[in-house]
């Protein structure tokens, strides 16, 4: 894992799964976060909110709680990550997700790693020699270090370089489509873009 976070290339997705939170012994109530999480979108609750107050309507959730449910449900063709439900209040702390309420269910929203079912990101063929070249390198260079042996330190030094050259390569997507074949293209071609402001930086 820490020669894949040195190559810098995640890939990403956005998830969506519904979360049960448990009574925590410190107080509160926590539920452990996803293995793949790098930051949470949004918590909603798992119905529609409606209002519960009013000072002229005893029991206002009464009439406006199915009217809100009705409307949920003739929502047509919604993106397969919406989540509906009122935005909850969250603190994250470690490896947990706190809150102050007791919920049952709730929804999650979240930009996390490409990973597999074991939790592992899904590797290309040049992180993986990148990822491989890195621990080489450490290898014999802590050898090195140990035995005082200036052959170990030597190898580990060419093997750093191969690495590096490694990360290069790995940092460029496998595939370019033809939007940002376009983008890369338009940057080499025009000779007016400093003048609107924009920059030359390829960004790959």
């Amino acid at each position: 894992m820490s020669a894949y976070l040195k190559i810098g290339n995640h890939d990403y997705r956005t998830y969506r799964t519904k979360i049960y939170p448990q009574e925590d012994p410190d107080g509160g109530w926590s539920v452990e976060k996803p293995c793949n999480l790098d930051a949470i979108e949004a918590i909603t609750l798992n119905f529609e909110d409606f209002q519960n107050t009013s000072s002229i309507v005893n029991y206002p959730g009464v009439y406006t709680s199915p009217i809100e449910q009705n409307i949920e449900r003739r929502k047509t063709m919604p993106h397969e990550l919406y989540i509906p439900g009122k935005l909850v209040k969250f603190k994250e702390l470690g490896d947990k997700i706190y809150f102050t309420e007791p919920f049952a269910e709730l929804n999650l929203l979240y930009k996390g790693w490409y990973t597999d079912e074991d939790g592992f990101p899904y590797l290309n063929e040049k992180e993986v020699e990148a990822i491989a070249l890195y621990c080489a390198y450490t290898e014999h260079y802590k050898k090195g270090i140990v035995s005082k042996d200036q052959t170990e330190i030597t190898l580990a030094q060419m093997l750093k370089k191969d690495w590096l050259q490694a990360c290069k390569a790995a940092r460029i997507p496998e595939t370019i489509s033809q939007n940002e074949l376009n983008e890369i293209m338009d940057t080499f071609v025009r000779r007016d873009i400093h003048r609107f402001g924009k920059t030359t930086k390829l960004v790959l």
